[in-house]
């Protein structure tokens, strides 16, 4: 498991989040944003990261982070991928074989913000 999670938001370059400090995250959703809590151990602050919803709900919220903090094991820094907000459309399956393509990629909404406090 990494030691920290970066997360970069459109409002500051990045934000690392110490893993074994985590004792709890939270979701919610309002007004079309997902603010997802992270509570630290021993420690009255919290981490607050802003996102447009995602496709997912409050849960891919949750999910991208959990996923953050169980990959890279044994490395330093596991980034976090913000949750997909517009899945990609492959072209109508016309019988063909081979390669499919692609007529809308996938979208992933930026973290409009990462602040402690």
């Amino acid at each position: 498991m990494a030691q920290f999670l970066k997360v970069e938001a459109v409002s500051q370059p990045q934000s690392l989040i110490p893993i074994d400090q985590i004792s709890g995250v939270t979701c919610t959703s309002n007004a079309g944003n997902s603010t997802l809590v992270i509570e630290l151990q021993n420690v009255s602050k919290k981490w607050t990261v802003i996102v447009a919803d995602p496709a997912g709900g409050v849960n891919a919220m949750i999910e991208a982070f959990n996923k953050a903090i169980v990959a890279n094991p044994g490395g330093v820094i596991s980034t976090v991928v913000p949750p997909l907000t517009t899945a990609q459309v492959p072209a109508a399956q016309s019988g063909q074989s081979g390669k499919i393509l692609i007529t809308q990629q996938a979208v992933y909404t930026k973290f409009a913000s990462c602040v402690f406090a």
